[in-house]
């Protein structure tokens, strides 16, 4: 129970540490950004990057603020998830709700998502503010001992209030991939304006229309830089949230193993389930890296692999280990 208490401790902690990263790199990118407006007639000028790395800043805040008080209605709409009724499932019902009256925490709402592949995660701002959700696949592969086990994990993560550090993270990531992406646009969007006006502006000979088509000229380069700064965001900036993203996953998915053990006071249902997932290869309908760190277990693509982002900064611990730390707690070795 010490080590549950002292981890939902360390989870708050955590997400003021995940907090000041993201802050950290929306100022540098802001701070970049800005140095492509600085140069002015060979005079770099300090205050517009500053003043770039302000507004980045003030933008992230305001957009964290809107993604995370509504962050539940995002992810369940792009899981194409549907809220239940208890009259939908009473079994699904009984069992979350009776997991969190042991948790000592408000019965989170339930959704369902319409997909083969067994899988489950929760989401939301705090215990008050929760939900989970579990796929059609996993309700029909698990009987009540194996899915008690799995929601377990996930009111664990409720509890725990890892739930509000994934929120923040999907935040910040989103507003950093959205601002790659915004400048990509504009890039593209200054470089075919430059070029067309060029081409047009360039049949007459007189001073206006040879001054016209320089202008238009750095028109074309400025949208290349700033096409080449949202491609750099993507490439650089993007991997980087999503590695600190990442950063806390491993561990947070094994302490909700152990402290949704907790809850059951019964290893094998959480044992059996993870060696039904371990062993399954049904295919997820909505592949999605960016939300593979919230399932309890790694979605699997179309062709049978691990989305490449997914497997290369490794989110979940591999199931074999998880199930042995399970099993240690049953006295097996």
């Amino acid at each position: 129970m010490d080590t549950i208490n002292q981890q939902v401790k360390q989870n708050r902690y955590r997400t003021w540490f995940v907090m000041s990263g993201f802050t950290i790199l929306i100022a540098i990118i802001g701070f970049l950004i800005g140095c492509i407006f600085a140069n002015q007639n060979d005079y770099f000028d300090v205050m517009i990057p500053v003043y770039t790395m302000l507004g980045f800043l003030a933008g992230a805040a305001i957009y964290s603020v809107i993604v995370y008080m509504s962050v539940t209605n995002i992810l369940m709409r792009s899981s194409k998830a549907v809220q239940l009724q208890e009259s939908d499932d009473p079994q699904l019902f009984n069992i979350v709700s009776d997991l969190a009256m042991v948790a000592n925490i408000p019965t989170p709402d339930i959704y369902l998502m319409d997909d083969p592949a067994p899988n489950a995660f929760a989401t939301g701002r705090d215990p008050k503010h929760a939900a989970v959700a579990v796929t059609s696949g996993l309700r029909k592969m698990m009987d009540r001992e194996e899915l008690e086990g799995v929601l377990a994990h996930e009111i664990s993560h409720i509890k725990n209030y890892d739930i509000r550090v994934s929120s923040i993270t999907v935040a910040l990531t989103t507003f950093i991939a959205g601002a790659g992406a915004t400048l990509i646009i504009l890039g593209v969007s200054l470089m075919r304006g430059g070029n067309w006006m060029g081409f047009f502006g360039g049949n007459d000979r007189d001073n206006d229309s040879k001054n016209s088509s320089y202008f238009w000229l750095a028109v074309l380069g400025f949208g290349f830089i700033i096409w080449i700064g949202g491609w750099i965001i993507r490439i650089i900036g993007v991997p980087i949230a999503q590695i600190m993203q990442f950063a806390v996953s491993r561990q947070r998915e094994s302490l909700a193993d152990v402290s949704g053990v907790n809850l059951t006071r019964d290893p094998q249902g959480l044992i059996d389930a993870l060696t039904l997932l371990k062993d399954d290869t049904t295919p997820t309908s909505n592949p999605a890296a960016k939300g593979a760190a919230l399932y309890i277990n790694e979605p699997v693509t179309k062709q049978g692999r691990t989305p490449f982002l997914v497997k290369m900064f490794d989110t979940h611990p591999p199931l074999d280990e998880r199930i042995a730390r399970l099993k240690r707690l049953l006295g097996e070795n």
